[in-house]
């Protein structure tokens, strides 16, 4: 019976999912309305925390954002992602990216592989 007690704590004491911990390269996208938009490498190796319906990560390498709660949304390509939305700030997380975009400009954390 103890045995039995103590299995049931541990199944119930164990994390649902996983976070994970992804190495990724980040890009600033801006927006000059009719020109070209500017493309600039901010780094190779930022981190993104992965919880399954949130991510974490940081565009200045100090202050952290988490993404509001992710819900599958059709893409207008038709391709299913997870994506939420909180004030003007659009969160998208794709296959190997993780998008922060506003109205004018984006933060890409691109090409991600987990950190080991």
């Amino acid at each position: 019976m103890k045995s039995l007690i103590l299995a049931t704590l541990v199944t119930f004491t164990m994390p649902v999912s996983a976070a994970q911990m992804f190495k990724c390269s980040l890009t600033h996208n801006l927006d000059h309305g009719d020109a070209a938009p500017s493309v600039e490498i901010l780094s190779r190796d930022a981190t993104v925390l992965d919880t399954g319906n949130t991510f974490t990560f940081s565009t200045d390498g100090k202050n952290k954002i988490t993404s509001p709660e992710l819900k599958l949304v059709k893409s207008e390509d038709g391709e299913t992602v997870l994506a939420a939305k909180k004030k003007d700030l659009l969160f998208v997380k794709l296959k190997y990216s993780y998008v922060l975009r506003n109205e004018s400009e984006g933060y890409v954390f691109g090409e991600c592989v987990p950190d080991k």
